[in-house]
């Protein structure tokens, strides 16, 4: 970690905060999850399998299935 590209306060050479790096990449897989979600059914199966799981292991999942 001691070769990096961020000063003492988290800012690279031009100014943006490593936080904010974090924000986008957090976002951009929100984004491609909730479109995953809604146009690809294989996706979807999958988030609803688990949540099935979820549920049936003791956690209320407030019958979103």
């Amino acid at each position: 970690m001691s070769n990096s590209d961020f000063d003492k306060n988290g800012l690279d050479r031009n100014g943006t905060h490593w936080l904010q790096y974090a924000a986008f990449s957090f976002s951009a897989i929100a984004i491609l999850t909730t479109w995953a979600f809604f146009f690809d059914y294989k996706f979807h199966n999958l988030v609803i399998n688990i949540l099935r799981v979820l549920d049936c292991s003791g956690f209320n999942c407030n019958g979103v299935y």
